[in-house]
């Protein structure tokens, strides 16, 4: 399996395919699989005791029927929680998941590209973690580390030459897509841009600078196809159907 596609862009399920089952759990990556996407994009927080958990926000509130911060509590702690409570029926009782626990589950079946949620000097460790992780489950063909953390970015590029960098960029950061990335001191190969901010100028530069686009989080059709016809490399989505 190669990473990029060639002639068309790859379709990347957002938090799993979220619109339809709750959001970073096995269940919503297993339905994107199912639906046919080629990849799936998951976020990546740190526990209390250092368990790179799949959840998007720094605590529970939102996404479960726990309360506290992600940082505080345990792995243990964090997946007593219900993470399909907001769905309810056949998805009531099912937990945040660790990353070892979704590359056990879904292998080398797919690509993955993991959103780190990691911006403290304390959360470094998590770094090799993840590395050691993709390493013991031969999936460094397979991944795509991106983070708004210019920081966590060196640190990969610190700790390995292998698995792909890439840079998010929010549409509060549109700057970033006029600076010249070499000074931000990383190794990375893709810009990810909220999909709001690319148009024929962005993707002229980007690949002046051979550098790969991945956007998010389009769910509207007709968007969609106005992004693939421009050229970009991956569209990340809520709604992976084709």
């Amino acid at each position: 399996m190669r990473f990029w596609g060639s002639t068309r862009p790859l379709i990347f399920a957002h938090r799993g395919a979220s619109m339809h089952a709750p959001e970073n759990t096995l269940e919503a990556f297993r339905l994107a699989l199912e639906m046919g996407a080629d990849g799936i994009e998951l976020d990546i927080t740190p526990s209390a005791d250092g368990a790179p958990m799949v959840i998007h926000d720094p605590n529970l509130e939102r996404t479960t029927n726990g309360k506290g911060d992600v940082r505080q509590l345990s792995a243990a702690e964090i997946q007593r929680y219900d993470a399909g409570v907001k769905f309810g029926g056949k998805y009531s009782g099912v937990r945040v998941p660790t990353l070892r626990e979704v590359f056990e589950a879904f292998g080398d079946r797919t690509r993955y590209n993991l959103d780190m949620k990691t911006f403290y000097d304390a959360d470094r460790p998590l770094v090799r973690t993840v590395l050691a992780l993709i390493e013991e489950y031969k999936l460094e063909s397979r991944v795509l580390v991106s983070s708004f953390s210019l920081d966590t970015l060196r640190w990969f590029t610190e700790e390995t030459r292998t698995v792909r960098l890439g840079v998010l960029i929010s549409q509060h950061t549109p700057h970033m897509l006029q600076e010249d990335g070499r000074r931000w001191r990383i190794r990375y190969e893709a810009i990810h841009p909220n999909h709001t901010l690319v148009d024929e100028t962005v993707m002229r530069r980007a690949r002046q600078q051979r550098k790969k686009v991945a956007v998010w989080t389009v769910n509207d059709a007709e968007r969609k196809r106005e992004l693939a016809k421009l050229g970009v490399d991956v569209i990340i989505t809520d709604d992976p159907v084709r």
